[in-house]
């Protein structure tokens, strides 16, 4: 570094210190703005806003004039905030990845405020990534022609390949179980001559990026192309809309809770409340939450009176779950969307008690019509989905008195019981006769028989 960049590096520092403290100085990751003659916007510090793609990365489309100057700002509040190159009239070429110099100063050195040029005029795509510092350029390609069917493959999926789920015109989506490794997303079952890969902005980026946000698929014919990098093995969920071709996707986790609201709920759009509005987790299958309950029409007034959606927090601003066609009838399986595509319901069309079973890794929803009048609560009688009563294989148990005991079992069985919120309260193995648990709160428990033969879980009520 020379004496005088120097110099000028310690006088911003010190203006910054003394003509705005009180102004924070720090980087700003939810907005970044071109300026410059280099854009049709000039130095008009909104004209020419770029398009955040995730956390601190920022994408924009349009034309560069040839031998002009350009840089980027990122301040809610003023000319305070430059991001600049680190050379002056540093020359941006196709597919290069320069750093960037952030300087909090409204007074900036003219020695530390270095605009970007490119060499020709034309349409080109400039991203933006705060958090490495760094700027990619590539010239805005032709209209690309996306397949009918994608298909996941690479090391992270043992070089298999994954045919991608498409739900009607809405989307692809896929749950995939990844090890360390890459993923390659092509439109062939198997590679060729003839294969086109599509790829995300930045090569070799984590399949996670892009978690409440999307990017435009690029698309190449390179065999040799990266795509999508693992880090932290586990499963993931990937999406890729039909209509903009755009890509996200966010490392899965199982939800602990979900919450139903409508019109046909007890106390219809009111989540905060203590109804019967929370679905509980199935011990045995981690990707289900179940919920069994009394739906009416019109319930507790008019608004949308035979219509839900389901919640994932207590709250409208979380993720929330919807069909992808508004007024889906519930009843039967459907696919959950958890993108954007507007606040659809489901709808029943009778009175009743339901089971409703949300699957959150393939994201689908099953609603059961049980019957018109209040189920049995009894351990005789009650089990989840797909389960038939005790009677039928010689279980016995008895639920009642703050107590679960099994009364009779023709083979030895593991049993627990689970709260409502799918915590172990007491466990039992290799028994057929005996108290479980006792002492228990009133509420809803799950009670699971695991056997040689019997597998069974049932929803009880103390």
């Amino acid at each position: 570094m020379t004496m005088n960049k120097l110099i000028s590096l310690l006088a911003a520092f010190v203006f910054s210190l003394s003509a705005f403290a009180g102004m924070s100085n720090s980087i700003e990751y939810t907005r970044v703005n071109i300026v410059g003659p280099a854009v049709k916007g000039g130095w008009d510090y909104n004209a020419t806003p770029m398009s955040k793609i995730g956390y601190g990365v920022f994408t924009w489309t349009g034309t560069l004039k040839g031998g002009e100057q350009f840089k980027f700002m990122n301040s809610n509040d003023g000319w305070n905030k430059h991001i600049v190159a680190t050379s002056k009239d540093e020359i941006l070429k196709e597919g290069e990845i320069h750093h960037l110099d952030f300087y909090a100063n409204k007074a900036l050195p003219d020695m530390l405020d270095n605009k970007f040029i490119v060499l020709e005029t034309g349409e080109y795509n400039l991203t933006v990534d705060l958090m490495s510092m760094s700027v990619c350029l590539k010239k805005a390609g032709a209209a690309v022609d996306y397949p009918q069917k994608y298909y996941a493959t690479g090391s992270a999926l043992d070089d298999k390949v994954i045919e991608l789920t498409r739900i009607g015109d809405f989307e692809f989506k896929q749950a995939l179980t990844c090890k360390a490794g890459n993923v390659i997303l092509m439109d062939t079952p198997v590679r060729g001559g003839n294969t086109r890969y599509f790829i995300p902005v930045f090569e070799d980026v984590d399949l996670s990026f892009g978690k409440g946000y999307s990017s435009t698929l690029g698309v190449t014919s390179d065999s040799d192309t990266r795509g999508w990098s693992v880090t932290v093995p586990g499963d993931y969920m990937i999406y890729i809309s039909c209509a903009g071709h755009n890509y996200s996707g966010r490392k899965y986790q199982p939800r602990k809770y979900l919450y139903i609201v409508g019109g046909c709920c007890e106390v219809s759009w009111n989540y905060d409340d203590g109804s019967n509005n929370c679905f509980f987790p199935n011990p045995e299958k981690p990707d289900e939450l179940v919920w069994e309950g009394e739906l009416r029409i019109g319930w507790k007034g008019n608004t949308e009176p035979d219509r839900f959606k389901i919640l994932t927090e207590k709250s409208w601003t979380d993720e929330t779950y919807h069909p992808y066609i508004g007024d889906t009838d519930a009843e039967g399986t459907t696919y959950i969307r958890t993108t954007d595509g507007g606040d659809t319901k489901w709808r029943i069309t009778r009175d009743g008690y339901y089971r409703i079973t949300a699957n959150t890794r393939t994201e689908t929803l099953t609603t059961e019509y049980l019957s018109s009048t209040p189920p049995d609560m009894s351990c005789e009688t009650m089990g989840t989905a797909g389960v038939e009563s005790a009677d039928n294989d010689g279980v016995r148990l008895v639920c009642g008195n703050s107590c679960v005991e099994l009364l009779l079992s023709p083979e030895p069985l593991d049993v627990r019981v689970y709260d409502y919120s799918g915590m172990t309260v007491e466990k039992r193995n290799n028994i057929t006769t005996g108290v479980v648990a006792d002492g228990l709160s009133e509420g809803i428990y799950l009670v699971s028989l695991r056997g040689k033969t019997i597998n069974q879980t049932y929803k009880v009520k103390i």
